[in-house]
């Protein structure tokens, strides 16, 4: 029915918060928690940190005190990462995301030491191999998409070796934009929104997305 759709405002959460969370906010929340299982004191490596999923990611990482590695394609994003709480920092245009994560946190030993517990992947484009090599023993990586493409590879002796866990996370339900709500009335959360757009610049909004342009989320005005 429409009325299960329809979720209450609370007057401490604006029009353009609430706006981020149905879908870039709420699939962060869904990744993290719901199906990650993300707990205080784990070490989490992000990948597309920059945009809207990956600024909450990196948000809710914090929020519940997790140790952040932040990937992002330029030393202007990865400085306002920083500014959000990133706790390393990675630019992968300009160094091997792997090597640089095994020097944050250790190259992982199937003892046990080394690696990441959760990774966040939802860029794709033959980046799969190279995250699980990053999570260490009895981790995990979770994806919601594969912007850069779907057709990946994976080395599954290192899967079964390291015991590791490949969840997926399919969008969001009304839990998650409930919870999220509650966060950003309490002041536990704000959403990281890069510019808000009057309708009639809503073309040159989609450019600044098309063009990697933003940080955090776009939003566009009636």
């Amino acid at each position: 029915m429409l009325e299960d759709q329809l979720v209450a405002l609370p007057d401490a959460v604006s029009f353009e918060e609430a706006s981020t969370l149905p879908l870039a906010y709420a699939t962060a929340h869904r990744m993290m928690f719901t199906r990650g299982n993300l707990a205080a004191g784990e070490t989490v490596l992000v990948l597309g940190a920059s945009g809207g999923v990956g600024t909450c990611c990196v948000l809710l990482a914090k929020m519940v005190g997790a140790t952040v590695l932040a990937c992002a394609s330029s030393p202007e994003k990865l400085e306002r990462l920083a500014d959000i709480g990133a706790d390393h920092l990675i630019d992968y245009t300009r160094v091997d995301m792997r090597k640089a994560v095994h020097e944050i946190v250790g190259r992982p030993r199937v003892a046990g030491t080394g690696g990441v517990d959760l990774a966040v992947n939802y860029t794709g484009g033959k980046t799969w191999k190279d995250t699980l090599r990053c999570v260490g023993k009895g981790g995990r990586m979770v994806t919601c998409g594969a912007t850069a493409g779907f057709d990946e590879e994976v080395d599954c002796r290192y899967v079964w070796a390291f015991e590791q866990s490949i969840i997926g996370s399919d969008g969001w339900t009304r839990d998650d934009v409930l919870a999220l709500l509650g966060m950003v009335e309490s002041g536990r959360l704000e959403p990281v929104i890069d510019r808000v757009f009057p309708l009639d610049e809503i073309h040159e909004a989609e450019r600044l997305l098309e063009d990697r342009e933003v940080f955090g989320k776009v939003v566009v005005r009636p």
